[in-house]
């Protein structure tokens, strides 16, 4: 009975572990090569961290001029062979010796290349085998999808805040990239353990609570967030809402007299006074928030990329695999475990995801020189990985309300929806780049 119940509770991140897996491994060979959203640039950058000679076949523009080819909708200008893309060796790639070098990386918040070194091990074991443009691509992308497994697999397993929840987060929000070549792959691990790192420590109330062991771990997580993409930085301030700091926060501010705490509202309201001046000269609020009015919720003048923001789904999928998977996935995340989470808590991740949208969208505004009309660069792949931000709100619904639903509808549900969604984007990916030759991933209209 114990070893049953051992089974069952271990059950989530090994079932997640294998489908993954054999997801990932199917998505590799069935996806069209150099389709997986900027591709050619992720193998180039991959395979040039271990490359001495950085032989001119594997230089971004030389690999990126492929991908152009492969992703193009005008079947008269992809004249693109792909028994020849795997078979054809690289001359210069063969002769290439193996060197480290770490890589610049704009899109890191310190600057560092270290995104792509799973799928650049994959890369360097990849032109051992066969030094043609098809088996590096698929070792990088065997790499990166094996990283990922792993690591979330043991993320799910050391974590009390919902396993089946957990599964669904992990899995469907991520399938386009989990098996490519993208630095995506580490920023969606090192976002995912932050995360649940941060909902087990909102659990603890005062900072002397937490172990050695939980503070080092969260420190490691901290670090490597510096390391993701730039807009993962927005989940740091997340930190701040954690029950240890501010049960400490309301318990001081409580203490003063009626005077002091008429002082701090007077100094917090010049502070957001002086904050609005300034975000008013440098964003220009009223065309800020039209233009994100006009980007996101105003379907007459939003583009691709808006209209598609929330579809966590592939966009390749009508829209209705959409609304089934978010629907399962708050069934999921409201019944199967309850929890009376911190208030304090619950409304700072909730404005972390607002945050981290907000603020990816006045990068690109201001990158784009503050324009006139509608933006269409953000898309709903630098949003998803903050869906978790949800999961405390979710679970205090279900602790005030009392509703729990029983483990085995909780499975269902969670596996059901995941699979239906796995294998119907396979299909599809195969059907798209293989049968009818467009582009395989994401939809263009």
């Amino acid at each position: 009975m114990k070893h049953s119940l051992v089974r069952e509770r271990s059950f989530p991140e090994f079932f997640f572990l294998f489908i993954i897996i054999a997801f990932g491994v199917i998505s590799t060979f069935v996806t069209f090569p150099l389709t997986n959203g900027d591709e050619g640039y992720h193998l180039s950058r991959s395979y040039t961290i271990f490359s001495r000679n950085n032989p001119i076949s594997m230089e971004t523009d030389a690999v990126r001029a492929i991908e152009l080819v492969t992703i193009s909708e005008n079947l008269g200008e992809r004249n693109f062979d792909v028994d020849s893309f795997f078979r054809t060796k690289l001359p210069d790639v063969e002769k290439d010796k193996v060197s480290f070098n770490l890589q610049k990386d704009d899109n890191s918040t310190l600057g560092i290349d270290v995104g792509h070194m799973p799928a650049a091990i994959g890369s360097l074991i990849g032109r051992f085998i066969y030094p043609s443009y098809g088996v590096i691509l698929i070792f990088s992308r065997l790499a990166n999808l094996v990283f990922f497994a792993i690591c979330l697999f043991f993320i799910i397993r050391f974590s009390s805040v919902g396993k089946w929840s957990l599964f669904m987060l992990f899995s469907v929000p991520f399938i386009q990239k989990l098996a490519s070549p993208s630095y995506d792959v580490f920023s969606y691990v090192v976002v995912s353990a932050f995360a649940v790192n941060l909902l087990t420590l909102a659990k603890l109330s005062d900072f002397k609570k937490a172990s050695k062991k939980q503070i080092s771990y969260t420190l490691l997580t901290i670090l490597l967030i510096f390391f993701a993409k730039n807009n993962y930085i927005f989940i740091l301030p997340s930190l701040l809402f954690l029950p240890m700091f501010t049960n400490r926060i309301i318990k001081l501010y409580r203490k003063q007299s009626r005077q002091l705490r008429i002082i701090f509202w007077i100094i917090l309201l010049i502070i957001l006074c002086i904050g609005i001046y300034y975000s008013n000269r440098i964003f220009g609020l009223e065309n800020f928030a039209r233009q994100f009015f006009n980007s996101y919720f105003n379907v007459a003048t939003m583009g691709r990329r808006g209209r598609t923001l929330f579809n966590v789904a592939p966009t390749i999928l009508p829209d209705m695999f959409n609304i089934f998977w978010i629907l399962s996935l708050f069934f999921v995340m409201m019944t199967e475990k309850k929890h009376s989470w911190n208030l304090f808590f619950i409304l700072g991740t909730i404005i972390v995801f607002f945050i981290n949208w907000f603020g990816i969208y006045a990068g690109f505004y201001l990158m784009l020189n503050k324009p006139m009309q509608a933006l269409d660069e953000l898309s709903g792949r630098y949003l998803h990985p903050f869906i978790i931000c949800f999961l405390p709100f979710t679970q205090l619904v279900s602790y005030k309300y009392n509703l729990v639903s029983s483990q085995k509808a909780v499975k269902f549900v969670s596996i059901t929806s995941t699979l239906l969604i796995m294998i119907t984007y396979l299909i599809v990916c195969y059907y798209r780049g293989y049968i009818i030759q467009t582009t395989p991933t994401w939809g263009t209209r």
